[in-house]
């Protein structure tokens, strides 16, 4: 009994080893199904390249791939078979594993029925190796098959893209064909119908457009003649008329010639007179604004006695308020100044324009006049001296009266040049001889009274600086 069980137990590891084998076979085919799964996504896109190629002899092969498509999915559908028996095969090796080690322990009471599973599963064993014996490369037909029928979907599916794509553009090419040159159409009755297209209507609007382009030119034609004709009539009328008016306008030329200088000195007095009201609003507003400025001091004097304080105080801040305005009274004072130059200005220049306005217009009755005199001699000469003093006064630029124009209009300024002028005129005095004392004499008048407005000044400001020490001091 203990060899015969020693026989079991070898004849159990065994197949314990051969079922091992079985199942590391499985696995690397697992593994190997992967790699192949992965080399296959791998060369996707050359399979696309190897497809866009194979996709227009796609009409060509169609058929015979959807037979060979047929034959491979039976083919795919037998081996599945087979794969699903090996697959239980397998599951029922393992199952016979577990109930062989079972069996090992009711072996010594059991052991009929042990036999009995030990030929089944002995069967089992042999009908899965003769499986595997007659399909050795049963793997690399599987990886064949699908790659086979992985590309022949693939090429299905794209010769219909393709196929699609061309049935499209050729209705396009034929919806645009018939709408260019037309098509022939059956009725009801199965009379042809030709329906014309955009062809003939551009042939219809061409020849259309041609006739009338020749009648347009024919019109041209008919009209040039006429309005040349007419042209040569209008010439020869109007130049008999422009000859007229022609010597019209030479006798009446030195009338205009007044009349338009007359104007003119009409026109140039009028935006003068224009320019001075606008002068004389400045000047009156400067001469307000200074009034204003002037009654600053009086104004803040008068707040300073109505708040109470003292008439003495007030007088000694009157300087100081004095001097505090001068920066406002300058700038209002220069404003007036300079209103009233060009105001002064713009009246000059008014009244010149005026006397010529008025010698342009007696021009003309004075040259009537002296023509209408009896004596020539007379008439020529008075003739001459009228020529030549209308040509005397109209020839003067009334910018003549606008003279210093590069100067400053500053009073403060005006001023200095004063002085400065006056300091030449007694340097070119002290170069004459027997004129220098008085030159000197005039000199030391000028500094003295520099001296005392500087000395009143000074005084004012001391008083001021004082003033302001004692209040602080208080």
């Amino acid at each position: 009994m203990d060899i015969f069980g020693d026989k079991k137990s070898k004849q159990i590891e065994y197949l314990e080893e051969e079922r091992k084998k079985l199942w590391q076979r499985i696995t690397a085919l697992e593994n190997e199904d992967k790699r192949l799964q992965t080399e296959i996504n791998k060369k996707a896109t050359d399979a696309e390249k190897e497809a866009a190629q194979s996709s227009r002899k796609a009409a060509e092969y169609r058929n015979k791939t959807e037979q060979r498509a047929t034959e491979a999915n039976d083919f795919v559908v037998t081996i599945q078979a087979k794969v699903d028996e090996a697959e239980r095969l397998l599951a029922s090796i393992g199952e016979k594993n577990d109930k062989a080690t079972e069996l090992k322990t009711i072996l010594e009471t059991n052991e009929e029925g042990y036999k009995l599973s030990y030929d089944e599963l002995i069967l089992k064993v042999n009908t899965l190796n003769s499986f595997l014996e007659d399909y050795p490369d049963l793997d690399s037909k599987l990886t064949v098959i699908s790659d086979f029928v992985s590309g022949v979907e693939d090429n299905l599916g794209k010769s219909k893209l393709s196929l699609t794509a061309l049935n499209k553009t050729k209705k396009e090419i034929d919806d645009f064909h018939r709408d260019i040159f037309g098509y022939i159409d059956k009725d009801d009755a199965g009379d042809e119908i030709v329906i014309e297209g955009k062809k003939s209507d551009l042939d219809e609007a061409y020849e259309d457009l041609h006739e009338k382009l020749e009648q347009a030119n024919n019109r041209i034609t008919t009209i040039t003649d006429s309005y040349k004709k007419k042209y040569d009539e209008f010439e020869i009328s109007h130049k008999s008329n422009y000859e007229k008016i022609n010597n019209e306008i030479e006798s009446l030329l030195p009338a205009a010639l007044t009349a338009g200088l007359s104007s003119a000195f009409s026109t140039k007095k009028g935006e003068e007179a224009e320019n001075s009201q606008q002068l004389q609003s400045r000047f009156s507003m400067g001469i307000y604004m200074l009034i204003v400025v002037s009654l600053l001091p009086f104004a803040v004097s008068v707040y300073f006695l109505y708040t109470g304080t003292a008439l003495e105080e007030v007088i000694s801040k009157i300087p100081r308020l004095v001097l505090a305005i001068i920066p406002m009274y300058i700038p209002v004072l220069w404003f007036t100044y300079s209103a009233n130059k060009k105001l002064n200005l713009s009246k000059r220049l008014i009244e010149e324009y005026a006397h010529k306005e008025v010698l342009s217009k007696t021009y003309e009755g004075l040259s009537k006049q002296i023509a209408n005199l009896e004596d020539e001699e007379q008439t020529s000469e008075l003739k001459y001296r009228l020529l030549s003093s209308f040509l005397q006064v109209t020839s003067e630029n009334p910018g003549k009266l606008i003279s210093n124009y590069e100067a400053s209009d500053h009073p403060v300024m005006e001023a200095l040049e004063q002085s400065y002028k006056f300091q030449l005129a007694i340097d070119k005095l002290e170069g004459i001889p027997g004129m220098g004392k008085v030159a000197a004499i005039l000199e030391s008048s000028s500094k003295r009274k520099l001296k005392e407005k500087q000395e009143i000044i000074d005084r004012a400001l001391g008083a001021n600086e004082e003033e302001e020490e004692e209040e602080e001091e208080a």
